[in-house]
């Protein structure tokens, strides 16, 4: 089974640059938590005022605080693939006039995480602040045998902010024509973003 980094992308996207007021402290959307009882029901996202020219919907939307926020297709396709550490935060997107075109998106929040990353022989630095993650990563390497065959699409233990999926889900994905993400092969990947 092989696994891909998974990384939001796109052009010329409505950039969101905050979680809707209200909102739980922005570093919990890191850390694979149940976040539903304290997130407010019926929340916004506004595109950015400082990107005003950038107005293109996705359905995995860029965003400042490198969430997954994800169009009502998007979920759909992912429900249908039963991944099961998927909890939905539900928002509307607004453009920068204030005008509603994303009236079904939510947060995904993959709850826990996998323990997939071959600390042996993988090289990277581990984070300054938070001790038990890894800040940077210059060559990963997968250690397969450590992720429960049920995990479609989740966390990495050591560093929570990096989303690996299999490559059903890849391919699921791409049958949809989903929008807004760009995968590298995670064996191997040295942390690049291109």
């Amino acid at each position: 089974m092989k696994y891909f980094v998974f990384k939001v992308m796109a052009e010329e996207a409505g950039y969101i640059e905050k979680h809707p007021k209200g909102s739980p402290t922005d570093w919990k959307f890191d850390e694979g938590i149940s976040l539903a009882k304290d997130f407010p029901m019926g929340g916004e996202v506004s595109f950015s005022k400082n990107y005003p020219d950038d107005r293109n919907l996705y359905d995995f939307q860029p965003n400042l605080m490198s969430n997954l926020l994800v169009s009502g297709r998007a979920r759909k396709v992912i429900e249908s693939l039963e991944i099961t550490n998927a909890e939905w935060l539900t928002v509307v997107v607004k453009d920068h006039k204030g005008n509603v075109v994303g009236p079904d998106y939510a947060f995904l929040n993959l709850l826990g995480a996998e323990d997939a990353i071959d600390m042996e022989r993988s090289t990277y630095e581990m984070d300054s602040l938070e001790k038990d993650q890894i800040g940077l990563i210059e060559e990963l390497a997968i250690k397969a045998a450590s992720i429960r065959p049920q995990a479609k699409m989740f966390r990495c233990t050591l560093d929570r902010r990096l989303i690996l999926i299999r490559e059903d889900v890849l391919a699921a994905f791409e049958q949809a024509g989903l929008t807004g993400f760009k995968v590298y092969e995670a064996e191997g990947w040295n942390g690049m973003e291109l």
